[in-house]
């Protein structure tokens, strides 16, 4: 009952990200989604040429592909999947990391059909104890 309880409200939560048609897929001018995501995961700001954004855009990039979902849902969900963990579950588990098991989780051969919603989902009720 827990797990379909934490289920329904991850489903939920994520469902609220910008996947509608019209969401727009800019988040900021600034700095990339990947520069972003790279930050939170050190934990403060990084310099635009560090390498490690590099493995940030090439995960997203697969996974934009595979998914029916933007770079910013994407990185959305990969957040919120990652604070749940935490709260749930008490498992940390990096934004890379996160990223890295959702492009293993989802098969070469999808081409826009898997909603990243979905799998994120099943993946936190999975990881939970």
């Amino acid at each position: 009952m827990v797990f379909l309880v934490l289920f329904l409200h991850l489903v939920f939560t994520l469902s609220c990200s910008d996947t509608g048609p019209g969401a727009t897929k800019e988040f900021s001018t600034e700095k990339s989604v990947e520069y972003k995501l790279a930050c939170i995961d050190c934990g403060y700001y990084i310099d635009d040429s560090d390498t490690r954004i590099v493995q940030y855009k090439n995960l997203l990039d697969k996974l934009e592909t595979k998914t029916v979902n933007s770079r910013i849902s994407i990185s959305d969900i990969t957040v919120t999947t990652q604070r749940l963990l935490k709260e749930e579950a008490g498992i940390d588990r990096s934004l890379l990391e996160v990223l890295n098991d959702f492009n293993k989780i989802i098969p070469e051969g999808s081409k826009g059909i898997i909603k990243l919603e979905e799998i994120a989902a099943a993946y936190v009720v999975l990881m939970t104890p």
